[in-house]
């Protein structure tokens, strides 16, 4: 049977906060089933970013909870408010159209309900608001909405308010086939709104999104599409961008860091390294750009001298580690949901891990930086201060660009206080054996 949108886009929520499945892959199953998969997207997405606060607005409302075999409707209710308040959507169509959803259906009990229930909505919204917690009204859980507020009380409500926006589409423009200037000229011509980035010299930020495929210059590899906060990996890493350097890129996919770094100095020897099944859109990526990097299929936190690895050094290693994502919210909405305060302990070993496995494969001298695009200190700042206090070697540096928040170790980002999305950048430079002596001596 086919669903009628509403329906799947309710689906789709749910499947996110209930089960914990990714948007995307929520996304796909039910985007088969309508016609109107543009509008689904954007309504499953606002249903996921907003979750929090409609939940607790409707709680208020209904008394006692829907049936866990009716959870459906609740979700229905969710994405109307949110369509009420964040898509402009007339208040009657939300409304009727909402209605209209459960006629024919197994709910179509519920069409008395959710009229009453939007209705009551309508009317007492900011009463409602009124009797919201914190974390409700941000609409964030209450756990990563205490962290936030721990570590960032100054910056908080901005990183909320950007953390609840639709994200902007920003662009990579290939240096090696256009000039920024001439992209935006290319752009304008086609019709196509934009501007350049504040902190990237390379970034375009297109005044509406489009799909890849509309994008002037994408087939043909004048553009990619990446955050400006991804691209400040490039000016981080600069002193070791050197002509024939050898770089480790150790969790590369989908392949963006590896292109920016080939695209800044097409001389380079990048490997990029990441799991059998991550991998392939790295070497789609390269192919579309028409760079050349050795793509490796393997986990980095396995023995780094074995293998791929064995007899090798590289200059620098970058390691763009799996985090919460905390910092890149406004663009992965089921984030929210996904995650859970014991996840960061996890993340934080994982993060260790690759940082001692690439750490391994660097020749004296050389340099690694981490990256996450995280928000939260115990995936940034306390994975490096565990990393510097177990490798005498080590020397934690913050990289001279991009610019940010100064923490003990690194420089932060933050969405909504910075260009782009949340970030984190941390140099380790690997002394010698004789000069790490030499400072234990002097110690």
């Amino acid at each position: 049977m086919n669903m009628n949108a509403h329906l799947a886009a309710a689906r789709a929520v749910m499947e996110v906060v209930d089960c914990g499945r990714s948007l995307e892959a929520a996304l796909a199953a039910h985007a088969p089933e309508v016609k109107r998969r543009a509008w689904l997207r954007e309504v499953a997405a606002g249903g996921c970013r907003h979750y929090h606060r409609f939940d607790a607005m409707l709680a208020q409302l209904m008394k006692t909870p829907l049936k866990s075999r009716d959870r459906a409707v609740h979700f229905l209710l969710v994405n109307a408010c949110h369509q009420i308040e964040h898509m402009r959507v007339p208040d009657h169509a939300a409304l009727s159209e909402s209605v209209e959803a459960v006629k024919g259906t197994r709910f179509d009990w519920a069409g008395g309900l959710i009229n009453a229930v939007l209705r009551n909505f309508l009317r007492a919204r900011e009463s409602l608001q009124g009797g919201l917690g914190a974390a409700a009204r941000a609409a964030f859980p209450d756990w990563l909405h205490h962290e936030i507020r721990m570590h960032w009380p100054e910056q908080c409500g901005d990183i909320f308010a950007a953390s609840n926006c639709k994200p902007p589409l920003t662009l990579r423009v290939n240096r090696l086939k256009t000039g920024r200037d001439e992209y935006l000229g290319m752009l304008a011509r086609a019709g196509v709104g934009a501007a350049p980035t504040a902190d990237s010299a390379v970034g375009v930020t297109l005044d509406a999104p489009l799909p890849a495929e509309e994008i002037p210059g994408f087939a043909a590899g004048l553009a990619s599409v990446q955050d400006e906060a991804a691209q400040l990996v490039a000016p981080a890493a600069a002193p070791e961008l050197r002509a024939g350097g050898r770089v480790l890129d150790g969790c590369a996919a989908p392949g963006g860091k590896t292109c920016l770094l080939l695209e800044a100095q097409p001389q380079l020897r990048v490997t990029a390294v990441d799991l059998p099944e991550r991998i392939g859109a790295v070497e789609q990526n390269l192919a579309r750009l028409g760079l050349s990097a050795e793509v490796v299929a393997a986990d980095l936190r396995e023995d780094a001298r074995a293998g791929w690895a064995r007899g090798r050094s590289f200059d620098l290693a970058i390691v763009d580690a799996p985090c919460s994502g905390s910092g890149v919210i406004r663009r992965h909405p089921d984030i929210k949901h996904r995650r859970r305060a014991a996840d960061i302990a996890r993340f934080a070993e994982q993060q260790s891990q690759l940082l001692a496995r690439a750490w391994e494969l660097l020749a004296d001298g050389a340099s690694l930086l981490y990256v996450t695009c995280s928000i939260l200190p115990a995936e940034n700042d306390a994975v490096i201060a565990g990393f510097v206090a177990a490798h005498s070697a080590a020397r934690a540096e913050r990289p001279a660009a991009p610019h940010g928040i100064e923490t003990e170790f690194g420089v932060q980002r933050l969405p909504g206080v910075h260009a782009g999305d949340g970030f984190y950048y941390c140099r380790l430079k690997k002394t010698s054996p004789k000069t790490s002596a030499k400072t234990s001596a002097r110690k």
